[in-house]
């Protein structure tokens, strides 16, 4: 799941769009996203 954080990053600070929409273009279910958003917070926290 982690390797799909960057990819996220990426589409959110050049595409401009949001944690969401990035997961969603990704094909990723609402529980990934959920996990995916914790991984991305504690990321954020370090």
């Amino acid at each position: 799941m982690k390797n799909y954080l960057p990819a996220i990053d990426i589409m959110m600070c050049h595409l401009g769009i949001s944690f969401e929409q990035a997961c969603e273009q990704l094909g990723l279910s609402p529980q990934e996203q959920q996990a995916l958003d914790q991984l991305q917070q504690q990321a954020q926290s370090n």
